[in-house]
């Protein structure tokens, strides 16, 4: 089951589907799209924003309604990490799942953006631009709509979305009434980048002569010399690491490589090795010429690292590539969260997960002050997985949030 703690006791039910702190920097208003378009009926009975409108940036964003139903409230949710490669498209949130029908249902207006760019968030631009805006846009909409006010602003998101969200919450109490962050690095951002490059420079290691041609790009990251990493390779080196990895006889360098780096995996299910292993090397192939851009140089180091749990740990320290951080230390401060709240937030993590580890949700518990922590709750799942929810764990956690914001009982309703 999963474990909630809350201040004081209180207890909550999951529903069955699927000193003060610092006074938070309120925003600039946010300039106004170009045009303003309209709410129209669609196929499934929401009145939703046709799919290309874009906010100012050029973001893409869409707000949809049911206005005989609409309860007052918006839940904006933000997307996770998106290949840097890829142009930023509208995440699928208005399908058929049964949470968004409840969520319709119950009478929530829904708001979502592709934000401006794909990768790496930029809190200044994304969050503080787009974001915001998009709130105000959905108010207008909603408002001319319905010749209604907006009542509550719940801001959602998971992964590099829930990083978004906290931020959200916590720099601008005067827009959103409240959060439900899953799956983020929420605690320690410069822990979550150690996490996946360690992983790396680990599985290089052991790996470099299991592989031939490995590692399948070159890693000068304390130059920063983006011509020498291409993540183009990625799906070439995908298919020979997966083999690597699956080879009998490569079975004690994988153990080792688990050994070393802590990396989930889950007993029960072997297949599992590969998918940990795989999925955090994607976001090294994909990922590092993006972050090496936005933060104008690398924000790995491991000069002074001492990795432990080999067969031969002095052998491994001798022989792992290290590297120096160069990156500007104002834009790597930008990732990480303030922890210091002014409106609740709900927070939500598994304890397996092998993209952003379950420790995050922890550390950042631990950096909240005692007003702040009365704001926050926190629930974890005993499970594998990085974002693995059902809808019945999304649904209760928000439940639990719209409960601390506006006292309304969801699982009642």
């Amino acid at each position: 089951m999963p474990r909630v703690e809350a201040f004081r006791g209180v207890a909550f039910f999951l529903v069955v589907l699927s000193a003060c702190s610092d006074r938070a920097v309120q925003p600039a208003a946010p300039e106004a799209p170009a045009a303003q378009p309209q709410l129209v009926l669609q196929s499934n009975g929401l009145h939703c924003t046709e799919t290309d409108a874009r906010l100012s940036s050029g973001a893409l964003y869409q707000v949809c309604v049911d206005p005989a139903q609409w309860n007052g409230d918006i839940v904006v949710f933000i997307p996770g990490y998106h290949d840097p490669a890829r142009a930023p498209r509208l995440p699928d949130v208005f399908g058929e799942s049964p949470a968004v029908s409840l969520f319709s249902r119950l009478g929530y207006a829904f708001a979502t953006t592709s934000f401006r760019g794909t990768g790496l968030i930029e809190p200044a631009t994304w969050i503080g631009g787009d974001l915001l805006e998009l709130v105000g846009t959905a108010r207008t909409l909603l408002t001319s709509t319905t010749g209604r006010a907006t009542r509550f602003v719940y801001q959602v998101g998971g992964s590099q979305g829930g990083l978004g969200t906290v931020m959200a919450v916590e720099r601008y109490p005067g827009t959103f009434s409240g959060g439900l962050a899953g799956c983020g690095p929420i605690g320690d951002y410069r822990r979550q980048i150690a996490y996946v490059a360690d992983f790396r420079v680990v599985f290089d290691y052991f790996f470099k002569d299991a592989i031939p041609g490995w590692p399948a790009w070159a890693q000068d990251l304390s130059a920063g010399d983006l011509g020498l990493i291409d993540p183009a390779t990625w799906p070439a080196a995908e298919q020979v690491a997966a083999a690597a990895i699956d080879y009998l006889g490569n079975a004690d360098r994988v153990r080792q490589v688990f050994g070393v780096t802590r990396a989930p995996t889950d007993p029960a299910d072997p297949r599992t090795i590969k998918g940990t292993a795989l999925g955090i090397l994607w976001y090294s192939f994909r990922g590092t010429n993006d972050a090496i851009g936005k933060l104008r140089g690398s924000p790995f180091g491991n000069l002074d690292r001492v990795y432990a749990g080999s067969s031969n740990d002095p052998a491994l320290n001798a022989g792992v590539e290290r590297f120096a951080v160069t990156a500007d230390p104002v834009r790597i401060a930008s990732l990480q969260t303030s922890a210091r709240l002014l409106r609740p937030l709900v927070t939500i993590h598994t304890t397996g997960d092998p993209i952003v580890p379950s420790s995050q949700q922890s550390i950042y518990r631990n950096r909240l002050g005692f007003f702040s922590r009365l704001l926050h709750t926190k629930i974890t799942i005993e499970r594998y997985g990085h974002c693995s929810f059902t809808d019945a764990e999304i649904l209760g956690s928000f439940a639990v949030l719209v409960l601390q914001v506006s006292g309304l009982d969801l699982v009642a309703s």
